[in-house]
């Protein structure tokens, strides 16, 4: 979820410790030891999860990097942010140089503002070479087939283009109830059913609490809104989402607004004597001890995730100190609905859940159609997530900001790429020049003059810092071309017919992130 959220209920990520307005908290490694002493090499192959060397390089200063050329940018796609929390001005939108924003749903009161911008910013599908998965088999769907020849994206056809994501966040399934609509449960019985206070001082604070608290609202009626938004967006040939959805094991219900005066913490703002205290700490101070149970969050999880199997639709996936059951509720996902699942709909694990390595690499072999999408404000304050980026495979890494406010995406999701390409060991557009080879000689040449020591690309002495490099302007679909025809005249696979994998100094940041967002969303037959 983004960073300074504003929903009444639910512990946002930005109140662990990041703000929106200045750089990630620089994290510890895990591992004293763990610092990067080589390029970085950690890619073995597209699926190969291996770690040849671990590292831990922490997030660049986003708000300090100098940004690329506006048409490299258009070539990355922010996967996960918030945009509808703040009333932006249509000449925000307009002045965004990335080629797409992917706009998350969390709340009742979301879902139309996301359909909203989707409409005003418009991303069709171009369904003249992939319709994308279909509602009733494995293969291309038929819905808005229609539209094929509308693959224009942004307003009038310009700047950026988004996609709509509708969904409800797993820190407000405490609102909801299961019971059928003719059957609401009371107040009362609903919180105290699912909060199950044990203790007397738990049971007075929610008696207390109640009278602030709204009534349970039947989920029956909102999946059957959540179904219609999700087919019609589809009908109408717009690239579409389920998101943001997951699960949670540290959320706490926020305290009330209207009984903050109650909080033995509460302060009169308005006298003159209140201490000075930033917004995050006055958020961080109002949460009650009351939990949302697991299996009420993946009850209301699995309700969605059906909708998204049966329309075909990707899944934008929250994961917050729940690895072992999200992956329990995607492999459960996986076995119910066989290929419908994992030939239809990939899975975003937005800012790459905070899980380690080891069980990202489980996951990933586990679930083909998992991809992660680290971020600056979320991901960088792990103390494991180099490790985790490194064990990313190259062909499912997405990059995200999480951000609500659209001023910073251009700067947060380029600075999320420079920081994957450090990690990673690869080339970045406008850092390293065209023709790899030569630019690495180049740059260590350059570097040796001035007496540096050698350094791997990862680390601080390789950053942006120089002058920038001129990038030439390319397509996705000349990338394809040239692909294409290198592995018919057979320079890109072995003496077995089967793809080379490419070495980190094969591999552009930019160029691998456009083409595996374009993968993920099936753009593109590949």
């Amino acid at each position: 979820m983004c960073p300074g959220h504003d929903h009444e209920y639910g512990e946002s990520e930005h109140q662990l410790g990041t703000s929106a307005s200045t750089p990630a908290s620089r994290p510890k490694c895990s591992n004293a030891k763990a610092k990067a002493k080589g390029k970085g090499k950690t890619d073995s192959g597209p699926h190969d999860g291996s770690i040849s060397e671990e590292v831990c390089i922490p997030p660049p200063d986003w708000e300090q990097l100098a940004l690329p050329p506006d048409h490299v940018l258009s070539h990355l796609t922010d996967a996960h942010c918030h945009p509808t929390d703040l009333k932006h001005q249509p000449s925000v939108y307009d002045n965004v140089k990335l080629g797409g924003l992917a706009s998350m749903a969390t709340i009742v009161g979301d879902q139309d503002k996301v359909r909203d911008l989707s409409i005003e910013r418009w991303w069709y599908r171009d369904t003249s070479g992939n319709g994308g998965p279909s509602s009733d088999s494995d293969g291309p769907s038929e819905i808005g087939t229609h539209v094929s020849a509308r693959s224009k994206r942004g307003k009038d056809g310009k700047g950026v283009g988004v996609v709509a994501c509708y969904g409800y966040h797993p820190w407000f399934t405490h609102l909801y109830t299961l019971s059928p609509p003719d059957s609401i449960p009371s107040k009362d019985e609903h919180y105290h059913a699912l909060f199950s206070p044990s203790s007397p001082k738990q049971k007075d604070l929610l008696k207390t609490l109640l009278p602030y608290l709204p009534d349970p609202i039947p989920f029956a009626p909102l999946l059957d809104n959540l179904r219609e938004d999700i087919r019609r967006s589809l009908g109408e040939g717009r690239l579409t989402m389920l998101g943001e959805v997951g699960l949670d094991g540290s959320a706490k219900m926020r305290w009330p607004k209207a009984a903050r005066h109650l909080h033995p913490d509460h302060i009169d703002l308005s006298s003159d004597a209140a201490p000075s205290r930033n917004g995050e700490e006055e958020e961080w101070k109002r949460l009650t001890p009351f939990k949302v149970p697991m299996a009420h969050q993946r009850a209301i999880l699995d309700l969605q995730m059906d909708v998204a199997v049966e329309l075909g639709v990707n899944i934008s996936f929250h994961s917050v100190a729940c690895a072992g059951p999200s992956l329990d509720a995607l492999t459960a996902m996986r076995d119910r609905h066989g290929g419908r699942f994992t030939n239809r709909v990939n899975v975003d694990l937005h800012s790459a859940g905070g899980w380690s390595g080891p069980f990202w690499s489980q996951a990933e072999k586990n679930l083909l159609n998992l991809y992660a999408s680290p971020s600056i404000f979320i991901t960088g304050r792990s103390p494991t997530a180099s490790s985790l980026i490194q064990t990313i495979s190259t062909d499912r890494i997405l990059v995200e900001s999480d951000s609500h406010d659209v001023r910073l995406s251009d700067r947060v999701v380029w600075a999320a790429a420079v920081w994957i390409s450090r990690i990673k060991g690869w080339n970045l557009e406008g850092r390293d020049r065209e023709g790899v080879e030569e630019g690495n000689r180049e740059r260590d040449a350059i570097s040796k003059k001035n007496g540096d020591q050698d350094t791997p690309k990862g680390e601080d002495k390789h950053q942006e810092e120089t002058a920038p490099v001129r990038v030439p302007e390319w397509t996705l679909k000349d990338e394809l071309r040239k692909e294409e025809q290198a592995e018919k005249q057979g320079l890109n696979v072995d003496s077995k017919g089967r793809i080379k994998s490419k070495s980190p100094d094969e591999i552009w940041t930019v160029r691998t992130l456009e083409r595996n967002w374009a993968r993920f969303m099936r753009l593109i037959d590949d």
